[in-house]
């Protein structure tokens, strides 16, 4: 029977049944972040399908354990003896495995799942050159579908580029994402959509952590169940996921991500907490932390997308929101946790929660703006949609066109009462400061062009830059003042609630291509 508490993978089903729908071999790469819910997937997939199904996880191990291992399953899933994987003849080398697979699979619809490749890869950098080989030559005239899966995204991406072996080999790619915040609720029905608001921050849309959470109980007992208690599972879990994508013993990775976890964003800032000892040092934490995953480069709205290479002071942040969750809270107390003094720690999380739930909340907006763009309700269609920052003003949400001069500013606000106008004139001291950017860049771009003309003996003419057309947007919990509520009618922004937010973003499509 297919799992019952398999959910929202509807399209990702669809898409493996186009992916498979011919009768020649398929050979399709799953990837994602762990306990995103791979494994379950293709298990789900293949019992619809209804064909024979072979699985095999990768070990950690060297060449010829990980050779040895997936022999083994070969010869129990033929019900042969497993003994003989030992044999040198039969495990001693990867060409001499693929001839048992495809010994033991034949010519008829089979569906393989080789899961953690890049574990075996580790193991033998040479696997995928000699897969190649074996797909072209021995698995040919089958009609195999075998997936590769892994949760080393940067490591599976490699096996997609163009100067990759598998390149060319492949039916397609699914990347698994986690879940939305609508889609988090069967797993927190019985709480109010704030309250899954605030379970979403903490844990993300990942299915095996969400079904650890149990709504008949609050926040607080939830959150010791998971993060603090020695029953746990995942009491470890950051130790799991940086391990998955980084095999070195180094303590300076836990200490940059510790630095960022704790609200330091700015590379000077990183260095000085994490005391990994130089600039340059963090530089190259943070671009590895980065090429796998855990770690968000962001660079500011205000500059142009074909500048982003060469900007400066880009912010980093934690791309997880397990490990924001974990380095906000845990890493910090972990003195109160081993002194089991709970009580404490849930003061200061109840103090703290709220503005973490306010950081997510901020990604939520960015997301529903993105989300407006690809079905075209926004004022213009944006090239580019991020966040934007100086020593004076933070944007929350800044979407912008810069050939055609439009500009669009959001501030969200995850507060108890309704926006006022103290934070209404913040909200305009942020808008002024994105103005103030656009014009800095503008008399830049004059700059530039007056000193390429003077560089040819050409007399400059100044042609004036049109006038930016602006657009304001305001995300609140749940209203606005009636002061604000003028002000924003005065200046033609929009207010949006977190309900219409979340409503928008569950009946909108997300437009992706297939």
């Amino acid at each position: 029977m297919i799992n019952t508490e398999f959910f929202h993978r509807e399209q990702e089903m669809a898409d493996l049944d186009r992916l498979t729908k011919h009768t020649r071999p398929a050979l399709i790469v799953i990837y994602g972040r762990r306990r995103v819910g791979k494994s379950r997937l293709i298990k789900n997939w293949a019992l619809k399908a209804g064909l024979p199904f072979f699985y095999w996880e990768s070990p950690r191990f060297n060449a010829d354990n990980v050779r040895a291992s997936l022999a083994r399953e070969l010869l129990r899933w033929a019900g042969e003896p497993t003994a003989v994987a030992e044999d040198r003849s039969v495990s001693g080398d990867w060409l001499s495995v693929f001839r048992l697979m495809r010994r033991v699979f034949g010519t008829q619809p089979v569906i393989a799942a080789l899961d953690e490749f890049p574990w075996a890869v580790e193991a033998d950098d040479g696997l995928p050159s000699l897969l190649k080989n074996a797909w072209d030559n021995l698995f040919a005239d089958t009609q195999l579908k075998l997936f590769i899966a892994g949760s080393h995204i940067s490591a599976m991406e490699k096996l997609l580029k163009s100067d990759a072996p598998l390149y060319g080999r492949l039916e397609g790619k699914l990347l698994l994402r986690p879940f939305s915040l609508a889609q988090i609720k069967p797993f927190v029905s019985r709480y109010s959509l704030e309250k899954q608001m605030a379970v979403y921050s903490i844990l993300g849309g990942v299915p095996d952590y969400l079904r650890r959470w149990d709504d008949s109980t609050e926040l607080m007992p939830n959150i010791r169940s998971i993060f603090l208690s020695d029953l746990s599972p995942f009491r470890t879990e950051q130790h799991v996921l940086i391990s998955d994508v980084l095999r070195r013993d180094s303590p300076d990775y836990e200490s940059v991500l510790g630095a960022i976890g704790k609200g330091k964003h700015d590379l000077e800032a990183i260095t000085l907490e994490s005391r990994v000892g130089s600039t340059a040092r963090a530089s190259n934490v943070l671009t590895v932390l980065e090429d796998v995953r855990l770690v968000e480069k962001r660079i500011r709205a205000t500059i142009k997308p074909d500048e982003h290479s060469q900007a400066r002071y880009a912010r980093y942040h934690l791309a997880d929101p397990f490990l924001q969750f974990y380095y906000r809270f845990v890493e910090p107390n972990r003195t109160l946790i081993a002194l089991e003094l709970y009580d404490e720690l849930e003061i200061i999380f109840r103090e703290q929660l709220r503005g973490f739930v306010g950081y997510a909340f901020e990604a939520l907006c960015k997301q529903w703006t993105i989300i407006q763009a690809r079905n075209g309700l926004l004022p213009f269609s944006p090239e580019f949609i991020g966040s934007d920052w100086s020593a004076a003003h933070q944007a929350d949400v800044v979407a912008i066109h810069w050939k055609k001069r439009q500009v669009l500013v959001g501030e969200a606000k995850w507060a108890e009462d309704d926006m006022d106008q103290r934070e209404w004139r913040a909200f305009d001291k942020s808008f002024g400061g994105v103005m103030n950017r656009l014009n800095q860049m503008d008399a830049k771009t004059e700059s530039s062009a007056r000193r390429q003309s003077m560089t040819k003996g050409k007399a400059y003419k100044e042609k004036p830059l049109p006038e930016w057309t602006t657009h304001r947007i305001v995300f609140v919990r749940r209203g606005v003042t009636a002061p604000v509520r003028a002000e924003a009618k005065t200046t033609g922004a929009r207010i949006v609630t977190f309900d219409e937010v979340v409503n928008d973003l569950e009946r909108l499509p997300e437009k992706r291509l297939r």
